[in-house]
This record gives structure tokens, sequence and C-alpha cells, in this order.
């Protein structure tokens, strides 16, 4: 397989519903688009990816305009002179590029893509995963009031998603937790925290217990580690990493100083599909169950993290819900939907079988070829 050309682009599309994290709300999301052409033995096809980094820089260091720069300038081109197409092998070629998960996973994702594409294999069988149904959750974010963040939890509900996750942060976060816990017995709820909290609240955390949550998400930052290890300690409640984990090794960190029973594996975040294998391997063999996160995905990737989600241990509720959950219109064709209420399929075709509509606004484009753009 050899790959001809690297094309990047922002486009925007409108929400269905305003979100809003700890940081900021949103009415519109732009993502980043990474599209591979290529092929071997006469077969040409395109591998398709989005990169999972946001606008602003308060998630990770990383954003859609850092990733453009990195790709363009040093990711792509890389490729193209080392004429490497293996998804496998790509993280040599970049071996000293430090630190760009996300910009890295944007490009091998897309190479898987290709590779099933061009095998005519569906891309979870690709990965080593299987055309099951697959439990979807539901992300909530922060609502102006109690009143309205249970009448979002009810749609999810009624929808038939499997979970929950709210978003919470100092100030919100007991009594919210507590009126959802309570007005929907039964819905597995994990109160996801975004690293908002530091030591000094190590106790106020310890008492959410009391609630009944099916997890709590990402309490401290990276640097807290033996923070999170003692919260853990202190509460039966699952603690679930996510920003935490950026590879395989701090998965295996993390677990040998019992800092969690829970991972939220982002493919972006841990740098593609290859890393997200491994650490869905290591945690299923230490007994610790998974699920693919997303942020707001629009449907490239939405079809994506639904064909990892089919490992074997991804045994909690993935963020793969439908589309018009998130999107008045995705820009991917066929829409993400519930195959049976709370469950999607993967694609059946070559590769995630997603094909773009064209109708999001595109903000800008380029394209790199062996040659250079």
């Amino acid at each position: 397989m050899t790959i001809d050309r690297i094309r990047l682009r922002l486009v925007t599309a409108r929400l269905a519903h305003p979100f809003e994290n700890r940081w900021q709300r949103y009415h519109t999301w732009t993502k980043l688009q990474v599209e591979v052409d290529g092929g071997g033995e006469g077969a040409q096809s395109t591998g398709r990816s989005e990169c999972s980094a946001m606008e602003t820089p308060f998630y990770n260091y990383e954003t859609i305009e850092t990733a453009w720069y990195v790709i363009e300038r040093y990711l792509g081109p890389m490729l193209l002179a080392e004429g490497v197409s293996d998804p496998r092998a790509c993280l040599r070629v970049w071996r000293e590029v430090n630190g760009h998960e996300e910009a890295k996973a944007a490009v091998e994702t897309a190479l898987w893509d290709l590779q099933a594409r061009l095998r005519g294999r569906p891309l979870c069988e690709e990965v080593g995963g299987s055309v099951r149904p697959v439990p979807a959750g539901a992300t909530v974010g922060i609502e102006p009031t109690v009143e309205e963040l249970v009448e979002s939890v009810a749609r999810s509900a009624r929808a038939g998603y499997r979970r929950v996750r709210l978003k919470i942060r100092p100030g919100w976060d007991r009594l919210p937790i507590r009126e959802v816990v309570r007005a929907f017995p039964g819905l597995p709820v994990i109160a996801d925290a975004n690293a908002a909290y530091d030591e000094t609240h190590l106790e106020h955390l310890t008492s959410l217990e009391e609630l009944g949550m099916h997890a709590l998400e990402q309490p401290f930052p990276r640097h807290l580690l033996q923070t999170t290890a003692e919260l853990q300690k202190r509460m039966n409640t699952p603690i679930c990493l996510d920003e935490q984990v950026h590879s395989l090794r701090e998965v295996r960190q993390a677990a040998e100083a019992g800092a969690c029973r829970m991972v939220n594996i982002k493919v972006g975040r841990v740098g593609g599909i290859g890393e997200a294998v491994r650490i869905h391997d290591f945690c299923a063999s230490a007994g610790i169950p998974a699920f693919v996160g997303a942020k707001w995905d629009q449907g490239v990737a939405r079809w994506t993290n639904i064909a990892v989600a089919t490992l074997p241990n991804m045994t909690e509720a993935s963020d793969v819900g439908p589309s018009e959950t998130y999107y008045l219109d995705d820009g991917a064709e066929p829409r993400v939907a519930f195959r049976t209420p709370g469950f999607v399929l993967p694609g059946t075709g070559p590769g995630t079988a997603v094909e773009p509509t064209g109708t999001l606004t595109v903000e800008r484009q380029t394209e790199l070829t062996g040659a250079g753009r």
C-alpha cells in the first residue's frame, strides 16, 4: 500500500443543543478532518479521520490549529518522504516528534481506514473487534439550572442511552449528581470532573460517594496521580481515568498505584488506534473495564469510535450515540443511529464505510503530496 496525498480540512458544524463544560459554552464545533489517498495492486481508495483536538487549549495543549501545523509541517511530509503507509509503522517515522498525540492519531487513524478499505474489511475487524452491537452512553454538559440538567438527562434516558456522563466542577457537583441519580434510578451516572479539583477537595470528593454514582471520572490533574490513588482508596466508587492516560505506560503506572478501576480510552488522546488497542488489551488482562470516549465528534470520528468500541473489553457504554443527539448535520453519510434502543452497530462495508456529505462549512483546506504542498 502506498500513499499519494494527504488533505487537511477545517469544517464547522452546528450543535443540536448548546453544550457547556467546565471551560465554556458551545453552539458550533469546528474539527480538523484528514484524508489520505493511496492504494496498491491497481486499487485506490481514501482513508478518512477526524482530529480529536478542540479549538481551545483547555482540555489539552493541542488545538485544531496546532494539529494542522504539525501535520502540515512535519507528520505529513515525513510519511510521504519515507513512503510509509502501514498504520503500525508510522509512529516509528514520527519517533523524533515529541508529543502531539492528537495530531498523530488523526493521520494514523486515516491510514487504518485506508488499509481496511483496500482490504475490503470493516474497520472494526481490521483493529481486532467484530461486528456486534455497542452500548452507547450520553454526555450532558453543565446547564444553567438543575431543573434544566434533569430535563437534558431525561431526553437521553427517553432515547435509550445506557448511561449518562455529567460534567461537574467545584460548586456544581453534589446537587446535580444527587438530583439526577434520584430522578433516574437504574441509569448509571458517571460524574466527569475534567481534572477540575485539587488536593484541597479530597474530603469533599470522598463525600460524593454516598450519592450512588457509577464512577467518578478524572477528578484531579495528571500530576496528582498519588492524590487520585488516595481518593480511590477511600471510595468504593470506581475512579475512571481520562486526561491522565496518554499512553499504555501511564495506564500501567495508574493501575500499579491503585489510582483507577475504569479507563476512558480516547483514540486521539493516546496517539491513535494502535495505542488504544494496546491499552485495551492491558486493561483486559488487569480486569479494568474500559470504554471509548469522545469530544463531541462529528460523523467521521463517530464511526471510527464505534469500530474501536467493539473490542471485547469495552464493557462500559461508549460515547458513540446517534449523531442527531449532538449535531443538526454532522457531515457524514450514513449518520450514526440506534439500531435498537441504546445500541449502535459498526459499519459493515470496507473501513468505516462513511462518506462526507460536503454540507458542512469549510473554513480552510490544503493538500500535501510527495513533492510537497
